[in-house]
């Protein structure tokens, strides 16, 4: 290539891509200055003039690797644990008081914290007397900072024993600490189990606003606290109430109107504190810190609870403005200076052939580098475990692939030295290669490049085929994963309104229907299943119409081909 001072139409294209650069890199960082803004939502109040604290905060210190089933945290861990709660809560609620929980009380005593001490009770009838042995011993261990025990969580609700054996434990438990003792689940369940009620000193309720079968939007988070609040008040007059458990996710897939997000919680938490120093009402924020594990039992929302993420850097003030995404400039700084290279590397390689092909690379270089940042930032939260890793490198590097594939493709448009991509070989095709081992190109036009992205493309409608069929039939713990198919979806659109494919068989394949229909069927299902109020869903259903609309016009063109006799024969 000659030099640019030397050659007109090298300083034309230079500085269209400068130009469109400019424009795309501004976008960009309107697009990333909008998520991660500071927000300014009001202070938590304090109770004693000082900085705002967390009264009490549910206390389970497990960290990535780590569960109540596998790997346990150490003696050491947990000691930073209890040092990191001090300077956030006054209070700590664990749930057992075993093996790794034992030394929280002696711990919690060395900083001045209070605790709420838990007895786990199950079906392990074995189990349920050491955890009860526990809790009596520590609770006369400590009398001063083991403020009042738990015989229980959720053990009704999960029907593990009786309500009648769960008051003989209550029983022996009362007769042999000198602390108030409690058990703790849902609030509806105390309404019914009034016999449970008689027999403990104080009443500990859980109001998780996100989780209940109805779920409830941010605002009105508060006047259903208080309306829950009161039905027990009123069901048990004189019983001292506890709200053992209430909080919000920072992060998961969103139910109904119910959103998770860093501010959100940031707001919930403060408007709770704020309540519950006017109302007089004690509480326990769910929870402390992040727990890794529970991804795999409840996805990422199960694990993105804590006001400490897993890192432990707590995740916002109790004071001040609030960011969604305090990472926000980083991803601009990188996804920018990805678009520049790209757009650098194909420039370089095929210049296009006007100002306006060459304006129009450098904006799909910004907006491809951009969809990318967004797939890897929502593949990052969705890798927990091996499986999480695996699946998030694959979506997004397999989709990095498939759409830098396409891009080359346009990319020689633009600069005049094709006249559109290779046409992709049917999805009838691909399986058949699949099952007879033929990976070659095979069809005529076929190249190695086009055979790649039509084998990525049939991964990906394949994965987006399992996840509507996951979230129709049982959705509850997936996620929306539109920022993972959405870079495919509108380069495989983009791809095929470029492509003026060559005549394919006599028919359309049924394979490729399957597709279009689940995916519209998927696109109709799924917001109304959700509730019409999920945005979220809707924003699956939008990316499943621009999923299906290449292999809809897929079907077109070859029914097209049919109608004008312009079918060749085989496969191909």
């Amino acid at each position: 290539m000659p030099p640019l001072s030397r050659n007109p139409s090298a300083l034309a294209t230079l500085a269209a891509a400068l130009v469109a650069l400019a424009i795309a890199a501004a976008l960009n960082y309107a697009f990333w200055l909008v998520q991660g803004r500071p927000v300014d939502i009001p202070d938590a109040v304090s109770a004693e003039g000082g900085p705002p604290r967390v009264k009490s905060a549910s206390f389970s210190p497990y960290r990535t690797g780590q569960s109540p089933f596998g790997q346990p945290f150490s003696r050491a861990q947990l000691a930073e644990d209890v040092a990191l709660a001090a300077r956030h809560v006054e209070r700590i609620r664990t749930y057992a008081n075993g093996a790794q929980f034992a030394p929280v009380p002696e711990l919690a005593q060395q900083h001045g914290l209070k605790v709420i001490l838990g007895a786990w009770i199950g079906a392990n009838l074995a189990d349920n007397e050491l955890e009860i042995a526990g809790l009596i011993k520590l609770a006369n261990a400590y009398p001063d900072t083991v403020e009042r025990v738990v015989v229980g969580n959720e053990v009704l609700l999960r029907r593990e024993i009786t309500p009648a054996l769960l008051i003989d434990y209550i029983r022996r438990v009362k007769a042999a600490v000198k602390q108030p003792v409690t058990y703790a689940d849902v609030w509806a369940y105390w309404l019914e189990n009034p016999k449970v009620a008689a027999e403990v000193d104080s009443l500990t309720i859980h109001i998780l606003p996100y989780w209940e079968n109805t779920p409830t939007p941010l605002d009105r988070v508060i006047p259903h606290m208080l309306e829950a609040h009161a039905k027990i008040k009123a069901a048990y007059p004189g019983k001292p109430i506890l709200i053992g458990e209430i909080g919000w996710p920072s992060a998961g897939r969103v139910r109904k109107d119910a959103v998770p997000g860093r501010v959100a919680q940031a707001r919930f938490v403060r408007d709770i504190i704020n309540t519950a120093h006017e109302r007089g009402i004690d509480y326990n924020i769910f929870e402390l810190y992040d727990e890794p594990w529970k991804f795999g039992q409840e996805g990422t929302v199960g694990g993105n609870w804590g006001l400490v993420d897993g890192s432990r850097h707590l995740k916002f003030p109790l004071t001040g403005p609030v960011s969604e995404k305090p990472y926000w400039l980083l991803a601009f700084s990188l996804s920018s200076g990805a678009a520049v290279l790209l757009c650098a590397l194909a420039l370089l390689l095929r210049r296009p052939t006007s100002f306006g092909r060459t304006a129009l690379v450098a904006l799909a270089a910004q907006g491809l580098c951009t969809l990318l940042a967004v797939s890897a930032e929502q593949s990052l939260r969705l890798a927990f475990g091996a499986g999480g890793v695996i699946s998030g490198v694959l979506m997004t590097g397999g989709g990095a692939l498939l759409c830098l594939l396409v891009f080359s493709e346009l990319a020689d448009v633009a600069s005049g030295r094709g006249t559109g991509p290779a046409p992709l070989a049917p999805v009838i095709v691909r399986l058949e290669a699949l099952r007879s081992r033929r990976f070659a190109p095979a069809c005529p036009g076929e190249t190695w490049s086009s055979l790649a992205v039509g084998w990525l493309d049939l991964v990906f409608g394949l994965a987006g085929l399992a996840l509507i069929v996951g979230l129709i039939i049982d959705p509850r713990y997936r996620d929306f994963r539109v920022a993972q198919f959405l870079p495919v979806a509108l380069c495989m659109l983009g791809r095929m309104l470029a492509t003026r494919e060559a005549p394919r068989p006599v028919g359309t394949p049924r394979e490729e229907w399957l597709l279009v229909g689940v995916f519209a069927l998927g696109a109709v299902w799924i917001p109304v299943q959700e509730g019409l109020v999920n945005q979220a869903a809707w924003a699956w259903s939008a990316t499943l119409v621009l999923l299906a609309l290449p292999w809809g016009l897929s079907i077109y063109r070859q029914r097209q081909a049919v109608r004008q006799g312009q079918a060749a024969s085989g496969a191909c």
